[in-house]
């Protein structure tokens, strides 16, 4: 499968390739670092994890956080699991001497999986394409921008061929839009308690009840603290009445005597 995608689209990647090294010349490097950077926030799609993660935490954002995590798994036993490792697709610049050195002047960015399909752009069309399914579309659209920009430095850096990157592009918003209908049937399906957690209970919820219950603590604490106070308090003005009556009982007794 490998050495059929390379012989098939050698001309066009090549084309790409080129292309994206008379670029590096034409501006004397000055995308190299903001490709690296693009590409280093999707890296293991661990940009894309921790932003579902968080939108998990609040109601409001819960559904897109899901739909975007849903997205990203199914993305990832499509691209990483199964098709990597079925197609092991080497990466081009261990291919030819001419990508090697396209590959050397973008920066020579080593990758330790297999070329076929571009997990960075599988992850990104996932994510932004779920986000855009569910999310606002005033601005969901930027996510779409951002994952073409990541496809986009995969191919100037020369770690991917520009199939892997359609291929990604391809597996990515099939898995966001799966991911986001998904969500929605989770959220039509949901409930009893269930349909409670999605809807009620997110971090702000709970800290403002951990909050009250520690107030509530406190309020017992020192709620207890003036009962005890007051006890005693009583009690020593008992014990000073009943030393006060003593003594003038003993005082009368003296005088009778």
């Amino acid at each position: 499968m490998a050495g059929f995608l390379n012989r098939t689209f050698r001309a066009f990647d090549r084309a790409a390739f080129a292309g994206m090294h008379a670029l590096h010349n034409a501006a004397s490097g000055f995308f190299d670092n903001l490709c690296k950077f693009v590409s280093f926030l999707a890296d293991g799609g661990w940009c894309y994890i921790v932003t579902a993660l968080i939108l998990l935490l609040f109601c409001r954002t819960r559904k897109v956080g899901l739909a975007m995590g849903i997205a990203l798994v199914i993305g990832a036993l499509i691209t990483n699991i199964l098709l990597k490792n079925t197609v092991r697709r080497p990466r081009p610049y261990t291919q030819s001497d001419e990508f090697f050195s396209w590959w050397t002047a973008a920066g020579k960015n080593v990758e330790d999986s297999f070329s076929f399909p571009s997990g960075h752009s599988t992850a990104s069309f996932a994510a932004m394409v779920a986000f855009f399914f569910i999310g606002n579309k005033k601005y969901s659209w930027t996510g779409l921008l951002f994952a073409a920009l990541v496809a986009f430095s995969r191919v100037y850096l020369i770690v991917h061929y520009t199939t892997d990157v359609l291929a990604g592009l391809i597996i990515g918003s099939v898995a966001g839009v799966c991911g986001g209908l998904l969500c929605k049937l989770i959220y039509n399906k949901a409930g009893g308690k269930f349909k409670q957690l999605l809807y009620s209970v997110d971090a702000i919820s709970v800290v403002k009840a951990i909050a009250n219950k520690h107030k509530g603590e406190q309020a017992a604490t020192t709620e207890n603290a003036e009962s005890i106070e007051t006890v005693e308090s009583v009690e020593t003005t008992s014990e000073n009445a009943a030393q006060e009556s003593t003594a003038a009982n003993e005082e009368s007794n003296e005088s009778t005597l």
